[in-house]
């Protein structure tokens, strides 16, 4: 099967092999065994490098649960990321978050998609920009994860919940909360009205028309940190990427899987 990849973990596996995680449009997230990927001559035309779109020939799963990669060829290297700490950081949590949330053997191309065009994003796009790009990705992700939040009226009491009303974002509850209606909700976190509105234009807009300008900073490392939240919460794991994403008090709400 030949397909792309993007190269999401590796694990060293003996003294020539590697054990890579893939993620493909078709398959999910594959666990692939990568022969003689350490040794000078191979048939991945040089090493395999995290963070790098490829096409690559897979075999079929043997016993192990592993699929052999008989070869790789580099489509887009996004090399900035490999320079850059912030733009590197950035990277992983789009790494992370894919591979969560692309399941093995399911094909979720739209997922895939986002992916790679988020890492085009974070490899081009200007420093104070960076952060838009992770918002976007992670509000996208959620969506088509099936996860996302109701961005409209409130759980609890189904009234709308306007651009500058106080508001508390609730995993549990599945969206928005007013802040009255959310009185001793322990899942529930503050929503500013500039991460409101943030939160709405990311989930709503054209992605160009959101890479179009930056997104306020505190808005935009508020809404990283309640998106970090929320995917912890759904997914029950912690996401270690998103760590230094989180805004100020974003404490995990339901005990780690």
């Amino acid at each position: 099967m030949n397909t792309d990849a993007l190269v999401a973990r590796i694990h060293e596996f003996g003294e020539t092999s590697a054990v890579v995680s893939l993620l493909t449009a078709e398959c999910g997230c594959v666990r692939v065994m990568a022969k003689g990927a350490k040794r000078l001559k191979n048939s991945f035309l040089g090493p395999l490098d995290k963070g790098v779109l490829y096409r690559v020939r897979l075999g079929r799963r043997s016993g192990d649960g592993l699929v052999p990669l008989h070869s790789s060829r580099a489509r887009e290297t996004f090399s900035r990321l490999r320079s850059d700490p912030a733009r590197f950081a950035a990277a992983n949590v789009i790494l992370e978050v894919a591979s969560l949330l692309l399941r093995d053997n399911e094909p979720q191309p739209e997922l895939f998609r986002l992916s790679v065009f988020s890492l085009k994003v974070i490899d081009r796009a200007p420093e104070p920009r960076l952060d838009t790009g992770v918002v976007l990705f992670l509000a996208r992700a959620v969506g088509l994860s099936g996860h996302g939040p109701v961005l409209d009226a409130c759980a609890a009491c189904g009234e709308l919940v306007g651009d500058g009303d106080d508001a508390l974002l609730s995993p549990a509850r599945g969206g928005l909360l007013h802040r009255a209606c959310g009185r001793g909700e322990p899942a529930s976190r503050p929503l500013s009205a500039d991460g409101l509105s943030l939160l709405r234009h990311v989930s709503s807009v054209p992605a160009a028309e959101v890479l179009e300008s930056s997104a306020p900073p505190r808005a935009a490392r508020e809404v990283q940190g309640l998106l970090a939240g929320w995917l912890e919460y759904v997914l029950e794991c912690r996401i270690r990427s998103l760590r230094p994403l989180r805004y100020g008090e974003v404490p995990h709400s339901r005990p780690a899987g």
